[in-house]
């Protein structure tokens, strides 16, 4: 076994070195040139790390510091920036090893062992041991270092691993990302690392708004940034952003003094891999279908497994620098994959079809699960359920888009349905960008999905409805209502009222834009007399379907003292009573138009009242 050493008293020595060379380099003082042999480019941000490694390596205290991080964070790079900057004041002799390539425990063990015998420079001084890729042979650096450490008082122990020497004496620092964002230390990376050849095509505001984007999508990991940066020339930051968000990271020749471990990706990526489970690599692969943060039951239906074993898969990921824990904001934790790990592991995945088709088949149950239960969560008085419920959806939009396309290939398009009613509904953020989806998806789930299809579909084309309304195309919502209509014959209890509120929609928009418009109340009010049929999924709105059986036209329930309006259901329909349209009441109370629309519907079901003239008419003789 031959592992990189590089010793410094004042003096520096580099070539292969085993455990018995280090004490006869340790004893040579004729030079003085810098500890390292090929400096290394300078470190760019860091500044707040670097403060805290110089402070623990300065004063009394922690003998062991661990760089714990996922590959390519740049581990190595802050260690040895750190213990440069300590080596310079002169009192301290350092010794640096590299362990990527450090064979046997036994022979990490006797050259950990040969250190013991060094010393500092004078009484006050320290020696200050750099361990740098301790991976491969962590249990035996743990041995090593406390044995070291117990023979050696004067001794400080740097190290730089992906895993934790997890030994009680241990101070863990956990490096994380450059801040991205502009002008951030993330973009001042890639700029720098772009070839000066080609510095000139990046700095126009889309090209630099680009590059902006790319440090983001790639989580502002320095390798993956310096990899894509590598890459523009032939690649514009535009098209580079393209292919990486397509999982496509370009492959071009890196610098001569590269490790092979950092070649690329792949290479970042496997070379830890020999120190890891099996089933846990399987655990990524089929993580890597995930597109957002991923919680501890999506893992667990990804995998397989039993709860009690994907807990500790997890932690043995996150451990590793795999996986990323976040807070989830109730109080609990979620995990993440970098871009870098994701796009590696899904190629992994996508080399046994089997295995790709059974982990994305699961993943769009989860997220037509996600959809049903948005769907069916009872509204709130006031509108803050709302805003968690659209906080959901945002986050997960990036899942519920790969479902949709995984579902679409597959066919299923009463299911890609369900997902775009979420993603364009009230609590969505797409809204029109969903539009043409839902209509191609409508007619296909219409044409090819059978009686289980309808309701999705009826639910499409009112959904398309409304938003070509909203958006001053009356002519296409006519068009897409007709349709819904005609789709769902006499199968919908919901659909008057769900046409109620297109015409609504529609009058607003023609009294913003005065003009002849279409003529839909007739088709409206001719809608057949519904049926008891089940619908498959509740049509857009969520919350409790309106009654069966609806009142004779000029019938007036009488209002019962126990009807139990809540304070807000009872201002609702005060508002309804005297004329104002759901965008009105809307504004007035300060809630979400979905809101009212809830709050309309408990307040049609307590009642009794099938349509919004009747609440005004049991609210005015109420009144009188």
């Amino acid at each position: 076994m031959r592992i990189r050493s590089e010793v410094s008293r004042t003096n520096r020595i580099r070539r292969e070195y085993t455990g018995a060379d280090i004490q006869e380099a340790a004893r040579r003082d004729d030079e003085e040139p810098s500890i390292w042999a090929h400096p290394a480019p300078p470190l760019i941000g860091r500044a707040p790390e670097l403060g805290r490694l110089g402070d623990l390596l300065a004063a009394p205290g922690p003998r062991l510091v661990t760089l714990c991080g996922p590959a390519g964070i740049g581990k190595s790079a802050l260690a040895r920036a750190a213990v440069t900057a300590r080596a310079a004041r002169g009192d301290s002799a350092v010794v640096a090893l590299d362990l990527a390539d450090a064979g046997t425990d036994t022979a990490v063990g006797s050259t950990l062992a040969a250190l013991a015998g060094t010393g500092p420079r004078n009484a006050d001084g320290r020696q200050i041991v750099l361990l740098d890729n301790c991976d491969p042979v962590v249990d035996a650096v743990a041995d090593g270092v406390l044995r070291l450490l117990a023979a050696a008082p004067w001794t400080v122990v740097v190290c730089a691993s992906r895993t934790p020497l997890d030994v009680y004496a241990e101070h863990l620092i956990p490096v994380g990302p450059l801040p991205t964002g502009e002008d951030g230390d993330a973009e001042r990376l890639f700029t720098e690392r772009v070839s000066p050849y080609y510095r000139h095509g990046i700095t126009g505001a889309p090209e630099r708004a680009a590059v902006t984007r790319v440090c983001a999508l790639l989580d502002g990991i320095p390798l993956a940034l310096e990899i894509a940066a590598e890459a523009i020339g032939p690649l514009s930051p535009g098209e580079l952003e393209g292919r990486l968000r397509r999982g496509e990271y370009p492959a071009r020749a890196r610098l001569r003094d590269v490790p092979a471990r950092h070649r690329s990706v792949g290479h970042a990526l496997s070379w830890g891999e020999s120190a890891q489970r099996e089933e846990d690599i399987t655990l990524l692969k089929r993580l890597s279908v995930c597109e957002s943060r991923i919680d501890l039951d999506t893992a667990r239906q990804l995998s397989g497994i039993g709860r009690e074993e994907i807990s500790g898969g997890l932690r043995r990921l996150v451990h590793q620098g795999l996986l990323v824990s976040v807070d989830n904001g109730l109080g609990g934790y979620s995990f993440a994959m970098t871009h870098m790990a994701r796009s590696h592991y899904r190629r992994e995945l996508e080399r046994d079809p089997a295995a790709l088709a059974t982990a994305r088949a699961r993943h769009a149950g989860i997220c037509l699960a996600f959809a049903e239960r948005v769907g069916r969560a009872a509204p709130l008085t006031p509108g803050d359920r709302d805003t968690h419920r659209a906080a959901a959806i945002a986050e997960r939009m990036p899942d519920l888009r790969a479902a949709v396309r995984h579902l679409r290939t597959a066919g299923r398009y009463a299911d890609v349905l369900r997902l775009l009613l979420v993603m364009a509904g009230p609590d969505g953020p797409g809204g029109t960008e969903y539009a043409a989806q839902l209509e191609e998806s409508a007619g296909h789930a219409a044409a090819h999905g059978g009686p289980p299809a309808r309701g999705p579909a009826t639910a499409a084309l009112l959904t398309l409805a409304r938003l070509a309304a909203r958006t001053g195309d009356p002519d296409r919502a006519a068009d897409a209502l007709r349709r819904a209509i005609a789709l769902s014959g006499r199968g919908d209890a919901g659909l008057p009222y769900q046409a109620e509120e297109v015409l609504a929609a529609l009058q607003d928009a023609r009294r913003a834009a005065p003009g002849p418009g279409p003529e839909l109340a007739p088709p409206v009010l001719a809608v057949p007399a519904p049926v008891a049929v089940p619908v498959p999924v509740p049509l857009v709105v969520p919350g409790p379907p309106p009654p069966p059986a609806p009142a004779p036209p000029e019938a007036v329930p009488a209002v019962l003292p126990g009807a139990g309006l809540t304070p807000r259901q009872h201002e609702v329909a005060l508002l309804v009573a005297k004329g104002l349209t759901n965008r009105q009441i809307s504004r007035e109370l300060e809630i979400s138009e979905w809101t009212v629309v809830n709050h309309l519907r408990q307040v049609m079901r307590k009642l009794g009242c099938p349509s919004r003239v009747h609440v005004a008419r049991i609210l005015g003789q109420r009144a009188g």
